[in-house]
């Protein structure tokens, strides 16, 4: 009928107006003008497929591109031969449906029609969701492009899983939901499971859309993943209608923090304190006014006894309760690494009346965000930078600024003007403490190398290498290595055929850091913060200035070190000194910053993954990795867990 039409087009000028007026192109996009002279590297027939409707953009010539509004509504003159087509096919989809597919070519997951546009317009004036097309890809050529890169992983996938929508913005993404869901991206998914997918995708798009999901700056698909991932030991896949709005409503502060440009709000500083003074008059007082103890559950996925990192805590966690004795209560659970395992501990602190649930490693970070999804009366932690979430707050420490100090004491210890510096993985903010220590080395010996070395990464024997490249002075591990009680740790000075001597320690005052916390929880700090920061993540990124990391300098350091590493000290605690302003040089001469700049952002800093311009060396490969180590990547690494890093 021509009062379909009608509608219909009044809907498309409607469109094609407000376009005009925010400045977008208001006829449908042309396949052919956007690929040009550039063809990408061939056409895959894909088939006949069921495909959203939502993905159909435009047109594969430009002969129907002014016919039809950017949303696909008609434009024409209701009296046209155009719009008379059009209201006999509006009626026979009406009456019987219309049967015949569309003809498409799909470029970066969208399809552009070649044959059918009126049969498309009409099934979007009806608000169908889907369309049947016979469907020609366009391969894009090979591209350092993210979202080349991004595609061509998504050809991987829809090989094995065919379904439209997943339409990720980050590399590994497609990877990870395969692994999330028990499957490859090698061998076909069983059809009940693509059917799953496709079903529980449709579910989840309606439901995010109808809370506001298309005002935020994330793909559906990116989204998607984040559910997939908070509901992967309780069945992501085949949910009811209601049950997806109640799933995505529980998940909706998660989605909102993911999508925002900066999502994780870093807070350097416990608002407590002013300088380096804690009232301990104030503190004693909030002490014996406390109603009943705050009790906190650490629950770890590794043993002490086994890793340096996890006994640090637990020494942190045994401070805490002797420094604040009655007005605290903890317990601690080693070794949950597997979700059940970590599940059941969390489940078993919540019944025992747990206040705050502690997880140590970034490896945690998702089983946390799912208990304090689960249990959202009780406070969690992770320790870990650069992850966000709104459910789950995370904190660490600046070791980097005490990296600083270490370089400046390492350079002036080398005769020879080479030190080395042995790291672990490279992780959120581990290349940043590489970086400080090399700049605080230049800052007293300009022609100082630092020789970088990763222990995580395999078959390199980095004593060897450090032996070859006539090293003696060298920044270990932070800590002693239960794995290999040889290893060296803190600033030491290695001697041919005897134990290294060690002359500086770094050290994590996790006891310190974790009273500081439990202060802010007492006397209400710890709302306001998520007050005053809403839709954001919090990061808690305290250094020296709040005495949670320090150097602790060995006897035999000269007079004149031990005085240089004092003043640093103090111009860094008090903020007059920052390893990462002004100019600042990568490897091969690159320019991160020009002199006079402000410093890098926190965020930089945490992500970082450029050398300084005196590191001999490069992060590592993903493949050179250890198991444990590339695990540590995929949850929190600076290099893709999936791809190659470029050589730094």
């Amino acid at each position: 009928m021509i009062e379909d039409y009608r509608k219909a087009c009044k809907r498309g000028r409607h469109e094609v107006s407000d376009a005009v007026s925010h400045g977008r192109y208001p006829y449908l996009p042309v396949l052919d003008d956007i690929l040009g002279d550039t063809r990408g590297s061939g056409e895959v027939p894909v088939g006949v497929r069921e495909i959203p409707m939502e993905l159909v953009v435009g047109t594969k010539t430009r002969a129907r591109a002014n016919t039809f509004s950017c949303g696909f509504m008609p434009i024409a003159d209701e009296d046209s031969e155009f719009a008379a087509k059009w209201s006999r096919l509006f009626d026979a989809q009406v009456s019987e449906g219309i049967r015949d597919p569309v003809v498409v070519y799909e470029y970066l997951q969208r399809f552009y029609v070649q044959e059918g546009n009126k049969r498309v317009s009409v099934l979007r004036s009806l608000d169908v969701p889907t369309i049947t097309a016979s469907i020609t890809r366009v391969m894009p050529a090979p591209s350092d492009d993210p979202a080349i890169r991004c595609y061509h992983e998504f050809v991987r996938l829809y090989q094995v899983v065919p379904v439209y929508g997943l339409h990720f913005s980050r590399e590994g993404s497609c990877e990870q939901l395969a692994k999330l869901l028990g499957q490859t991206l090698d061998e076909p998914w069983p059809e009940d499971m693509v059917r799953r997918l496709t079903s529980t995708l449709y579910q989840f798009t309606r439901s995010y859309r109808a809370r506001g999901g298309a005002l935020l700056s994330q793909t559906v698909a990116d989204a998607f993943l984040l559910y997939v991932k908070a509901y992967a030991t309780t069945g992501p896949l085949g949910v009811s209608a209601r049950e997806m709005d109640r799933r995505v409503a529980r998940l909706w502060g998660e989605l909102v923090v993911a999508a925002q440009d900066e999502a994780i709000a870093y807070l350097e500083q416990p608002s407590e304190q002013k300088g380096r003074i804690i009232s301990k008059v104030k503190s004693v007082s909030r002490t014996l006014r406390a109603p009943r103890p705050l009790h906190m559950a650490f629950v770890y996925d590794r043993e002490p006894s086994t890793s340096g990192w996890t006994a640090q805590h637990e020494r942190g966690r045994l401070s805490l309760q002797e420094r604040l004795g009655k007005a605290v209560a903890t317990s601690a659970a080693f070794g949950k690494a597997t979700d059940d395992d970590f599940d059941r501990a969390v489940a078993s602190a919540v019944a025992e009346g747990a206040d705050v649930v502690v997880t140590a490693s970034p490896r945690q970070m998702e089983q946390t965000r799912r208990a304090a999804m689960t249990y959202p009366a009780c406070t969690f932690i992770n320790c870990s930078v650069n992850l966000s979430s709104s459910a789950v707050r995370t904190f660490y420490a600046r070791m980097y600024e005490v990296k600083f100090l270490m370089g400046a004491l390492a350079a002036g210890m080398a005769e020879n003007h080479r030190v080395g510096y042995l790291a672990i993985s490279p992780i959120f903010g581990s290349v940043a403490e590489v970086n400080a220590f090399a700049i605080g080395a230049a800052m007293v010996d300009p022609y100082c190398t630092v020789h970088l070395k990763w222990s995580s990464a395999e078959g390199f024997d980095w004593r060897r290498e450090l032996e070859e490249d006539d090293v003696h002075v060298l920044a270990g591990r932070d800590y002693p290595n239960p794995a290999d009680p040889s290893e060296p740790w803190g600033l030491c000075c290695l001697h041919r055929n005897a134990a290294p001597e060690r002359v500086a320690t770094p050290v994590w005052d996790w006891g310190c850091y974790y009273e500081l916390i439990v202060r802010s929880l007492q006397d209400d700090r710890w709302r306001r913060e998520g007050a005053a920061h809403r839709d954001r993540a919090l990061n808690y990124w305290w250094g020296m200035s709040a005495d949670v990391v320090r150097l602790e300098l060995g006897e035999g350091i000269a007079t004149g070190q031990r005085r240089l590493v004092q003043l640093l000290e103090r111009e860094v605690t008090e903020g007059r000194v920052h390893p990462f302003e002004g100019l600042l040089m990568a490897q091969r001469g690159e320019v991160v910053r020009n002199e006079g700049s402000q410093r890098l952002a926190n965020e930089e800093i945490a992500s970082m993954r450029w050398l300084n311009e005196n590191v001999v060396g490069r992060l590592p490969k993903s493949w050179e990795l250890s198991e444990a180590a590339a695990g540590d990547v995929a949850t929190s690494g600076v290099i893709s867990a999936e791809t190659d890093a470029e050589d730094e």
